[in-house]
């Protein structure tokens, strides 16, 4: 299963993997497909297994990122705290995707706290990647 292979859930109790992958939901999405938009309220968050993912902001109408690694995650703005997506997600191509609601991730984090701990402090580390990147682009924009 790509729970392995995604690297919020690395070192993780076979335990937890398979309370994991029990709340777990595949989807396929058509190119061109809108996952949520910016103000959507954030339920989920999403692993790409298979195709590519574009994260827009709206104004102006740019794409800040695209999420096409295995095991990429999208939507962690649902498991960071927020109440609503803060971008836009829409399928670049065919998509497979794993679907994570956010209240079933939460209670499963709870009961394995040193777990979500290290859940948490590598979702920390993926925003901070992207922020970087934003940045990045930003600066080549401004050039």
């Amino acid at each position: 299963m790509i729970v392995r292979e995604v690297d919020l859930f690395q070192d993780m109790s076979e335990e937890l993997v398979e309370e994991l992958v029990g709340i777990m939901e595949t989807e396929t999405h058509e190119a061109g497909q809108v996952l949520f938009q910016e103000g959507d309220p954030a339920r989920h968050m999403y692993i790409v297994e298979q195709g590519s993912v574009l994260i827009k902001m709206p104004r102006p109408d740019r794409v800040i990122h695209t999420a096409e690694l295995k095991g990429e995650v999208v939507g962690w703005s649902s498991v960071a705290g927020r109440d609503v997506y803060t971008a836009s997600a829409q399928c670049a191509n065919s998509c497979r995707l794993i679907r994570v609601d956010k209240e079933k991730l939460d209670v499963i984090l709870r009961r394995y706290p040193s777990y979500g701990l290290l859940f948490y402090k590598r979702l920390a580390g993926v925003v901070g990647e992207r922020l970087i990147l934003c940045h990045q682009k930003m600066a080549s924009l401004l050039k």
